[in-house]
């Protein structure tokens, strides 16, 4: 078996990579399965390492749907901060971000359907999610206010535009596969194009979509919200970050819980072959 070869220069780096690689795995199985229906024992065994093994890298599955909370909003911030650079008008801004996450929580986490729900979580994590959560949606909110006052978006109830549109970003991964008819980004774009054009006026223009959207890992571990990317207390694990390229989209997307397996596999787990899992059909 090739060994996983990388070049990070140190061993904290190289914990969170393989971290940050236990948690989209995870991610994917508790976006098929069911937050309560699967044990860390389906990832152990999806991964092919020990439970043991596991424990090395995350606590409990409270930690798992947590951080993946935290990793998604911090994604959907990253996409207002890339729309408010590259955006002149309300309609460019909430389109160019709505293109720019649908891609990064499709490629790099994989399970935009795991953090629909916050009931699952532990109290104190769910008061920092609904915070983080509401800053997004007040970011979104106020790209739709600034398209009322520039005229290119005709005047709705912000806030049910934001939910209809958050609604069904969060679907996405109940059906998508990335061998379906469509690559991610025609289907991000084929979305957006659909949930824009009933919001936006004879004064909008989708100029906004000659902005590449860059790879999520190429955008570094800056911090989003401006108030410090750590939100745990000290002495804590530490945050997941996303590794170079996670967010790469082409035609090579792929969900390959085999590369995953190969990052963080015990030395005793050489050889272990995993069980084929279900596949999606996209419709």
């Amino acid at each position: 078996m090739p060994r996983w070869k990388n070049g990070l220069q140190t061993s904290d780096e190289v914990f969170q990579l393989k971290r940050n690689a236990v948690l989209r795995e995870a991610t994917r199985i508790i976006a098929r399965n069911g937050f309560h229906n699967t044990s860390l024992d389906d990832v152990a065994e999806a991964l092919q390492v020990s439970k043991g093994t596991l424990y090395n890298y995350i606590a409990d599955k409270q930690e798992i749907l947590f951080e993946c909370h935290i990793m998604s909003l911090d994604m959907g911030l990253h996409a207002a901060a890339l729309a408010e650079e590259h955006g002149t008008t309300g309609y460019d801004k909430l389109r160019l971000n709505m293109r720019a996450y649908i891609r990064w929580q499709n490629q790099a986490l994989g399970g935009g359907g795991v953090t629909s729900d916050v009931t699952a979580l532990r109290p104190a994590d769910r008061r920092i999610v609904i915070a983080r959560r509401d800053e997004l949606e007040a970011r979104l909110v106020s790209y739709l206010q600034e398209g009322f006052r520039d005229g290119t978006i005709r005047r709705v109830d912000p806030k049910l535009a934001v939910f209809t549109f958050m609604g069904a970003v969060n679907t996405i991964q109940s059906w998508y596969s990335p061998k379906g008819r469509l690559e991610l980004g025609e289907i991000a774009d084929g979305m957006v194009d659909i949930l824009m054009h009933g919001l936006g006026t004879g004064a909008a223009h989708d100029d906004v979509d000659t902005v590449p959207i860059p790879p999520y890992g190429l955008l570094g571990n800056s911090d989003p919200s401006g108030v410090g990317t750590s939100i745990r207390q000290s002495g804590d694990a530490p945050m997941a970050r996303m590794p170079a390229g996670a967010g790469q989209g082409s035609k090579n997307v792929k969900t390959d819980a085999a590369a995953e397996r190969s990052r963080i596999r015990a030395p005793q787990a050489k050889g272990a072959r995993s069980k084929p899992g279900a596949k999606k059909r996209q419709r």
